[in-house]
This record gives structure tokens, sequence and C-alpha cells, in this order.
């Protein structure tokens, strides 16, 4: 937040001056602000998606191998944001959504009643790309190309679970909330992205996240009347 105070006391010195702010420091005012409250906003991102498989004890119609890829995609956006250095304004949220991501799949692999392997070795793979991370192992060039990659795993996370949607006809477990919050912070990070000079790795995976959001968004719409009908007959069942 230091960095947004700064500008903002850059901004009232100019106005005390007679001058009024140019267009490219307005830019970066707007873009951090809009950094930091995307980075707040994630820390609620994943938790209607929580409450909701909770309070119904049921991860149906939650594709199982999406959120794993999800929680690979967020670790790579994660080690990205560290090695190149970026301000936490510009990566911050993929840390916090990491977290929630991690504690939904270990609600979604109870109530799914997962096979232990499938925890363990999530809980592998990310702990050894952490350190080969956190020891400096890491360059510039590796996690950049893996980045590039990740446009693509997001892409995988995303479609299986719109694929299960279109067959099934309903969208189970889903959360609106948490689809069109994650909507609207693609759409919001490609503006940041530019602005702080992220690459156009970065640029390109939200714009490419924020399509197949969208669509997520639609189709829990579409299908709502399927999915209330859907989960009566599961509280009926539990009864």
């Amino acid at each position: 937040m230091a960095d947004v105070l700064a500008l903002m006391q850059e901004g009232l010195s100019t106005l005390q001056s007679g001058r009024m702010p140019d267009a490219s420091f307005l830019k970066a005012l707007v873009s951090k602000a809009l950094g930091y409250a995307i980075v707040a906003g994630a820390s609620l991102l994943k938790v209607p998606q929580i409450l909701g498989i909770l309070n119904s004890g049921s991860a149906a119609g939650l594709n199982m191998a999406s959120f794993e890829l999800e929680n690979i995609g967020f670790s790579i956006h994660t080690a990205y944001g560290f090695v190149l250095g970026l301000p936490f304004s510009a990566f911050g949220e993929a840390v916090i959504i990491l977290l929630q991501n991690t504690f939904l799949l270990a609600i979604i692999y109870y109530y799914a009643k997962a096979p232990l392997w499938r925890g363990f070795l999530m809980i592998l793979l990310t702990a050894c790309g952490g350190w080969f991370v956190l020891s400096g192992n890491a360059t510039e060039k590796m996690v950049m190309s893996a980045y590039e990659l990740n446009n693509f795993i997001f892409m995988a996370a995303r479609l299986p679970q719109i694929l299960s949607n279109y067959k099934a006809k309903n969208t189970g477990q889903l959360s609106l909330i948490t689809a069109f919050l994650s909507t609207a912070g693609c759409l919001a990070r490609i503006f940041t992205s530019i602005q702080e000079g992220a690459g156009l790795s970065m640029v390109r995976g939200f714009c490419i996240g924020g399509v197949l959001n969208l669509t997520i968004v639609l189709q829990i719409l579409w299908y709502a009347k399927n999915t209330r009908e859907q989960a009566k007959l599961h509280a009926k069942k539990k009864e």
C-alpha cells in the first residue's frame, strides 16, 4: 500500500502547485489501487464455493481435475510474480487464491471420496515446486516459459468443468458469486498487467481466463432451474 500512498501524496502535491496530474500518473494510480482491490477481493473469492459444499455436504457437479489444474496454475502464477520481482499488487491474489483453492480441493476430495494418492500427489507437486522457486533455482526464463504453459493449464482446468456442466445440464455446487468475481478479476487484471509491465504472457492468460470464466457464469445462469431441481432431489435422498 505504500506505493499507492506515495502516488496519492505526489498527486496532492501536483494539485497544490496548481497543476493537474498527467494521464500516465492517473493510470499508474488507478492500476495500483485496482491491483490492491483485486488482492483484497481475492480473500473472499472461493469462500462462497467452500460454504456451498460444506452447507450441502456434497461436491456434486464439481470436476476434481479442474480444481487440481487450478492449483498448479496458481502455483506457476505465484512463482512468475515472485521470480520476476513484480509488485505484490500485480500478483498477490494468486497467492491468496492458491491457499483457498488448496482447502477447497481438500474438502472436494473428502466429499467425493477421492483416493488418497491424489491428495498426496498434489502435496508433493506443490512442495517440490515451492522448494525449487524459494531455493533460487528458478530463473526468469524458466518461469516465463512455465507461464506460457500456464495459459494451456487454465484452459485445461476450465474446459472439463464447462463440458461437465454441458453434459449434466446443471452446474451442481458451482458458486455464481465465485465465478462472477473470477471473471471480473480477470478483466481488471488485463488493465493492471499492461500498466505494471507484467508481460504479454500474463495479459494473454487473463484474456483467456476471462472468456472461460464468463462461460461458466452463463452456464450457471442458463442451467439454474435444472440445478435447483437436482438440489431438491439430493436433499430428499439425504432425508
